[in-house]
C-alpha cells in the first residue's frame, strides 16, 4: 500500500502539460479555456463567416481571432484590441511604443486609433501552460496600452 501511494506522488511530480491537439484548437476550445481562465469568451463571427471571441481585462475588450484553420482546428490565434480615440494618436508615439516593447505591436488605423496585436501558436506542439503564458503577457501589456492610448 505504502509502495503505491509513493508510486501515485511520485507520478504527479512528473505531471507534463497538458498538449493540446497536434492541429491546433477549435473555436469552442478557445471559448472552454478563456472561461475556465476566467474570463467571459463570447462567440462571434466576423464579415467572412469566421468564428472569433470577444473578450475583456481590466476595462479593455479585446478579440482572439484564430488562424492557420484546418477543419476547425486552428494552428494559431491572435489577440487584439482597439481604442476609439476622440484625438488622433500621432504615429511618433506609436513607433517609440514599438521601438521600446517587446511582444505586442501597435499600429494605427486610417482614423489613428491605436490597435494592439499579440500572437501565439498552438500546433503543433502546444500547451496549455504555454498558451496560458502567452495569455499573461498579453495581459501584462494591459496597462502600457491603456497608458498609450490615454484610456481611463
Amino acid at each position: 500500500m505504502l509502495a503505491a501511494s509513493v508510486a501515485a506522488l511520485v507520478g504527479l511530480g512528473d505531471a507534463q502539460a497538458v498538449e493540446f491537439h497536434k492541429d491546433g484548437m477549435t473555436a469552442k476550445e478557445v471559448q472552454s479555456w478563456l472561461t475556465d481562465s476566467g474570463y467571459k469568451a463570447e462567440m462571434a463571427k466576423d464579415t467572412d463567416g469566421d468564428s472569433y471571441l470577444k473578450s475583456a481585462s481590466d476595462g479593455v475588450s479585446f478579440d482572439v481571432h484564430l488562424y492557420d484553420c484546418k477543419k476547425d482546428r486552428c494552428a494559431s490565434m491572435q489577440f487584439i484590441a482597439g481604442f476609439d480615440l476622440d484625438e488622433k494618436l500621432e504615429l511618433a508615439k506609436v513607433n517609440t511604443w514599438n521601438e521600446g516593447k517587446r511582444y505586442v505591436d501597435c499600429f494605427l488605423d486610417d482614423e489613428g486609433d491605436p490597435w494592439f496585436t499579440y500572437d501565439a501558436n498552438v500546433s503543433p506542439g502546444g500547451s496549455r501552460e504555454a498558451l496560458d503564458d502567452d495569455f499573461a503577457v498579453w495581459l501584462s501589456f494591459v496597462p502600457d496600452m491603456k497608458e498609450l492610448a490615454g484610456w481611463k
